[in-house]
């Protein structure tokens, strides 16, 4: 049986990383992510809408000390289960985000590089029990695909949880809304051979050229699909870092009003 596990679970992780960007994939998880933001304490009852119609909740992630929150579930008309983070919400959230402190990444010691100490930190406070809940319902949903997603805050989270769930063995794929760069050079370029990450970003949005290249070393993971100021989407360079894309703009030049609103819908619980 566990061989036949491991030969299903290889055929996923070879269809997760083979799939280009798809429209239909990043509104489903576009969705999710927002529904994230109806919070803990409301999303077990909430009615999910539109192309998230049907998904079923199986878990509330939270964690009291790092706010951290999210939830865990599948959604049948997709064959999909779905690892969704909150984004930044509380003075907490954004303290964990202006910490731009970097720490030794330790789930995949080959990689050798260092990530933000409190996107980790915060990771690694909920990450034990999620596994547990996605191997769970990987015995109850045969075939289904693992699925990891997020916006702002939640797109960190949801990128660190992904690596994590493939050293655990499950194939799993990222389509991420707003993410801030995670860690290093090394590990970006570590993550981009491991893990297949959409990293979708809505024109000037600020929240991506942070924490900063120059004088930090933080870098971004591939790939970046990148949403112009008329909505018209694009996959950017290998470089992870196209200077065609959201680098054409200095954070100067970056705006709080373009991370707001992604693929024409505001991130709020009250959109969804």
């Amino acid at each position: 049986l566990s061989i036949i596990l491991s030969l299903i679970n290889g055929l996923e992780f070879l269809e997760l990383t083979q799939n280009s960007f798809d429209i239909k994939q990043a509104n489903i998880s576009l969705w999710l992510s927002t529904a994230a933001y109806c919070g803990k304490d409301n999303i077990e009852t909430h009615e999910f809408k539109g192309p998230t119609e049907g998904f079923v909740v199986t878990d509330v992630i939270s964690n009291i000390k790092t706010d951290t929150q999210g939830y865990i579930g599948y959604l049948p008309s997709d064959k999909s289960i779905y690892v969704v983070y909150r984004g930044s919400e509380s003075t907490r959230n954004w303290i964990t985000n202006l910490d731009a402190y970097k720490t030794n990444y330790t789930s995949f010691s080959s990689c050798n590089c260092e990530v933000h100490k409190g996107f980790y930190e915060a990771e690694q406070s909920v990450i034990s029990s999620v596994i547990t809940q996605v191997k769970l319902l990987k015995i109850q949903h045969i075939g289904y695909s693992v699925k990891v997603t997020g916006h702002s805050l939640g797109a960190a989270l949801a990128q660190l949880t992904a690596m994590d769930l493939i050293n655990a063995g499950i194939a799993t794929s990222v389509y991420n809304f707003g993410q801030p760069r995670v860690g290093d050079k090394s590990y970006a370029d570590f993550s981009s051979n491991v893990l297949t990450t959409w990293r979708v970003v809505h024109n000037a949005d600020m929240v991506p050229h942070v924490p900063v290249t120059i004088g930090m070393d933080y870098a971004h993971a591939c790939t970046e699909q990148f949403e112009d100021i008329y909505g018209d989407l694009r996959t950017c360079d290998s470089s992870c870092e196209d200077p065609t894309c959201s680098d054409q703009y200095t954070l100067k030049e970056t705006t709080i009003d373009d991370h707001l609103i992604y693929l024409g819908l505001p991130v709020s619980c009250s959109s969804v």
